[in-house]
This record gives structure tokens, C-alpha cells and sequence, in this order.
């Protein structure tokens, strides 16, 4: 089962990821049943939460001084892309070039080396990424089949506020997912991660193929 740790490499397969949140929803995806036919994404993978994402030169400058980093074959970053998803393509890439270590062109696409190096972005996992964030995905994921006409209300009622109480919705992907939590009796006061594991997501859903054929070309 893949760990949750920073201070020790315990797996050949590293995905670093950007905060808490992303740690916790990618280790109940990899242990989910959607992955069970393929026994290495939950026993050769492992999850680290590298902090911001200001923080990830440092981290992978101390992850190459970690005991048994010499055993390690793959490391893929992942990310929000936020606003700026070319701002984000061109941080991760400078990250990897101030580490000597090999920068892929673009998401999606594995740079051969000792290790492999990879990255994708929040939302979607493509070549070519959108801006956005793991609150749009996981958006996408909702296992309710009420899901679409309780986000459909939650939009009209952010307008609402919006234009009736001027309020200023600063991080509405944030916004939109916890207040469906909030209204979902099984979800209510939940994180990402604790709502993952409460069955909150359909890790069968085709917006996990990609993630899933990326780290099938490196098990």
C-alpha cells in the first residue's frame, strides 16, 4: 500500500504531489478496486505531498539525497494547473532542470533517465493541459447519480450570492466541492481524501484512463 511519507523513499515508483489534499486522493485511487487487477499501482507506488508549489526545487534537491534514492525508476509530479497551466508546465519543467534531472517536453510524456521523470496537471491529464484544478476533477468523479442536479443548484446559488450579496468567491473550484460535501449527508464536514475513502468518487470514470495508461508505461 503505497505510504504516506516525506522523510523516507519506501517504493521504485514516486508520484510527488502538491499538498495534503492530492496525497490522500491519489492513494485511495491506487488502492481502489478500479486498480486491483493490476497489483503494482498499490504495492510499487508510492505518494509525497512535496508542500506548495514553490516548494518543489527544494524537495526534489533533498529527495536525491534521501537513502534509497538510488532505487528509484520513475518520479511523476503532479499539480494543480491553477490559473496558468503554461506557467505551471514551465515551473515543474525548471524544476526538474535545476536538479539535473531529465525535463520532459511536455505532460504526459516520460523522459528517459536514471530515473524516469514525468509530470501532469490537474484537471485533466493531458498533452496539452487545462487550467483548473483537483476540485474540477474531482467535481467530475462524483459517484452520486444526483451529483449534476445538486452542482447545477450550488452554481445558481453562488450567482445568487454573487449578485444579490456581492459576495467574491476568491477559489470557487474550493467552493463548489466542499459545499456539495457540506450538502451530502454522508460527505458533510469531510476533506478530499476522507470523502475519497467514504466512496465519494467513481474511480472507474474515463477521466482517470489517462493517469492510469501514464503510470502503466513505467510499472
Amino acid at each position: 500500500m503505497p505510504r504516506k511519507t516525506n522523510t523516507k523513499i519506501m517504493k521504485r515508483h514516486l508520484i510527488l504531489c502538491e499538498g495534503r489534499d492530492e496525497q490522500e486522493f491519489l492513494i485511495a485511487w491506487l488502492n481502489s478496486a478500479a486498480l486491483h487487477s493490476v497489483p503494482a499501482f498499490s504495492e510499487e507506488i508510492q505518494v509525497i505531498d512535496f508542500g506548495g508549489n514553490q516548494d518543489l526545487p527544494a524537495y526534489l534537491r533533498l529527495l536525491q539525497n534521501a537513502e534509497n534514492f538510488d532505487k528509484v525508476r520513475s518520479i511523476l509530479v503532479i499539480r494543480d494547473a491553477e490559473k496558468d497551466a503554461k506557467r505551471a508546465v514551465f515551473e515543474i519543467q525548471e524544476s526538474f532542470h535545476k536538479n539535473d534531472l531529465p525535463v520532459p517536453e511536455t505532460p504526459q510524456v516520460w523522459e528517459n533517465g536514471v530515473p524516469k521523470t514525468g509530470f501532469l496537471l490537474f484537471p485533466k491529464f493531458d498533452r496539452e493541459p487545462e487550467c483548473g484544478t483537483l476540485e474540477d476533477l474531482c467535481l467530475s468523479l462524483l459517484s452520486d447519480p444526483n451529483a449534476s442536479c445538486l452542482t447545477k443548484e450550488i452554481d445558481a446559488f453562488m450567482s445568487a450570492l454573487e449578485e444579490r450579496c456581492r459576495l467574491v468567491f476568491r477559489r470557487p473550484f474550493k467552493t463548489r466541492l466542499h459545499t456539495y460535501f457540506s450538502i451530502h449527508n454522508k460527505y458533510v464536514s469531510l476533506k478530499i481524501g476522507e470523502a475519497a475513502n467514504a466512496g465519494a468518487f467513481d474511480w472507474d470514470n474515463k477521466s482517470l484512463e489517462p493517469l492510469k495508461n501514464f503510470l502503466l508505461e513505467v510499472l
